[in-house]
């Protein structure tokens, strides 16, 4: 019998929704502009449903609101 495991997605950029929400002194609720922050290391903001160039989510995308 062989089984598969589902390799964890090693983005070294990427951290954790609550980090970049308190790096921009943000809320989600505040998140409804056309530009929201990514949850990036290295700062970057994005478009409410993008990705940045490290391929990091929108903090809407990662919250699961879109």
């Amino acid at each position: 019998m062989t089984t598969t495991t589902k390799t964890k997605n090693c983005n070294p950029y990427r951290i954790r929704l609550s980090e970049t929400l308190q790096r921009h002194g943000l809320t989600l609720e505040e998140c409804d502009d056309s530009i929201v922050p990514a949850c990036c290391s290295e700062g970057c903001e994005v478009e409410p449903d993008g990705r940045c160039g490290h391929g990091c989510p929108s903090v809407l995308l990662a919250a699961g609101l879109i």
